[in-house]
């Protein structure tokens, strides 16, 4: 679980780096979420954000990085946005898994 300050101070980078309306969402999101961040999973979340396309992102780090973390950031955003058309890419064996994360740390359903 992240603290009040990292919460703080990862909303205040998100903000710096990455223009976007809906920050408030994501700085509220991440106070909410049970995960310990790491760095490089906000990196990952401001690539997404940051997509030439903004219409997805590819996150593919290797195995033990936290890519569920990166993803969740990105759907707590997307969610928080209302946007229910969200489209998750995964290896089968790995559906519960992923399913069961998103539910517990950030209360996708």
């Amino acid at each position: 679980m992240i603290t009040a300050y990292h919460a703080k101070y990862f909303a205040y980078e998100l903000t710096k780096r990455c223009a976007s309306d809906n920050l408030e969402k994501l700085s509220s999101t991440l106070s909410n979420a049970q995960v310990d961040l790491n760095p490089h999973q906000i990196e990952a979340a401001l690539f997404a954000f940051r997509s030439p396309l903004s219409r997805g992102a590819l996150l593919a780090d290797e195995v033990g990085l936290g890519k569920t973390i990166e993803a969740g950031l990105v759907l707590s955003q997307k969610w928080a946005e209302r946007r229910r058309k969200i489209l998750l890419i995964v290896p089968a064996n790995l559906r519960k898994q992923w399913n069961a994360e998103l539910q517990e740390k950030f209360f996708i359903p």
